[in-house]
């Protein structure tokens, strides 16, 4: 008995990672930033970030107000600087939050050594704040994305 709960229990979870790997793509694909509930996935593409996020990591993020970013804390934001403009980007802010005219503005920066800082952003650009790395998920993209 308890082996057949244990087996519906895997094929509903993998039924709902399949579902979640499939909503992303498709959603990717579109164009579109994957979000359920005002909560992001992302994964990393660059070493900006290493050792803290790897190159393949898929992390999930959640949308926040303005107030609720610190000093610290990671976020994702779409570039409007040069090459990178239009893309998102995951980096960590550096320092205090500033509000100025009732927008707030952060400056950010990757936690590689010798990254330089971003150009400050505003709020307006904010995708959403790390919430944790999702394992599971990153090793299925990886896994799909093998030739």
């Amino acid at each position: 008995m308890f082996k057949k709960i244990l087996n519906v229990l895997s094929v509903v979870f993998l039924i709902i990672v399949v579902i979640i790997v499939i909503f992303s793509l498709t959603t990717r694909i579109m164009g579109n930033t994957p979000s359920l509930f005002g909560y992001y996935m992302f994964r990393v593409s660059s070493d900006s970030m290493e050792p803290t996020l790897m190159v393949g990591d898929v992390i999930l993020s959640k949308a926040v107000d303005a107030d609720e970013i610190k000093k610290d804390d990671i976020i994702t934001y779409q570039s409007k600087d040069g090459s990178m403009y239009g893309r998102e980007v995951t980096h960590r802010v550096v320092l205090e939050p500033e509000e100025k005219n009732g927008t707030y503005h952060y400056q950010t920066q990757g936690d590689a050594s010798g990254a330089p800082l971003d150009k400050p952003i505003t709020y307006e650009q904010v995708r959403g704040k790390y919430i944790r790395k999702l394992t599971l998920i990153g090793k299925i993209f990886g896994f799909i994305s093998k030739p």
